[in-house]
């Protein structure tokens, strides 16, 4: 459903019949408002990589996450698992997930999957965004669907997702088409630093010509 809130949040801000919006668009929509919050965070660049969230939401497709931060990662990164759990042993210097800075609203004992669950308001979370900000690279596995909807807060947050496979940067045929920047994991030790500056560029234009509804012409308001 948090695809579902975003859209209806986009259709509000020009006064659109929220009642089209749908948990399945062709391409995901944003607003104005909730892509302002983010870019007003600091983006100052001082972590590499980067991943909060589940490594519960789906083992066997965040299974590579952790043996790609005790490869790659480093002092200036940041692993956190939200869950947190009693059995979890840390894998590093980088790894803060006993410090619980990461809050997962699943761990709530009043969590249901509504509108604060899944629309993941910027303010309630600013460590989550403030930190992706401020990466490089963000670690974005799929969870219960093979996307993960951390590709596109990555995006907003001005930093390059790292992906398992092309599969997983994309919901619907229509985004499939739509050409990111994005590292696979297993070609990042081939990856040029000196990129970085225009992929950023690039992928800001692709995500507000795209995903914001104010700046497209190449959405159908169905």
């Amino acid at each position: 459903m948090g695809l579902q809130f975003h859209m209806e949040e986009a259709y509000k801000e020009y006064n659109l019949d929220i009642s089209k919006a749908t948990c399945r668009p062709e391409i995901a929509l944003f607003s104005k408002k909730y892509y302002n919050e983010i870019n007003e965070l600091d983006h100052v660049k001082k972590h590499d990589f980067c991943f909060i969230g589940s490594m519960s939401s789906d083992r066997d497709r965040r299974r590579w996450v952790i043996e790609f931060a005790k490869k790659y990662f480093t002092k200036d990164s940041v692993f956190i698992d939200v869950d947190n759990s009693e059995s979890w042993e840390v894998l590093g210097e980088f790894d803060y997930t006993k410090e619980a800075l990461g809050y997962s609203l699943k761990n709530d004992s009043n969590y249901t999957p509504d509108h604060r669950a899944q629309f993941r308001n910027v303010n309630e979370n600013i460590f989550y965004f403030q930190t992706m900000c401020q990466s490089k690279y963000v670690l974005c596995p799929g969870g219960d669907a093979p996307w993960s909807f951390r590709f596109y807060e990555a995006l907003m947050c001005k930093s390059i997702p790292i992906v398992e496979t092309w599969h997983h940067t994309y919901r619907t045929e229509e985004e499939s088409k739509i050409p990111y920047n994005y590292v696979l994991k297993d070609s990042i030790q081939y990856h040029d630093e000196n990129l970085n500056d225009n992929m950023l560029k690039q992928n800001t234009q692709l995500f507000e010509t795209y995903h914001m509804l104010q700046l497209t012409q190449k959405i159908s308001l169905k």
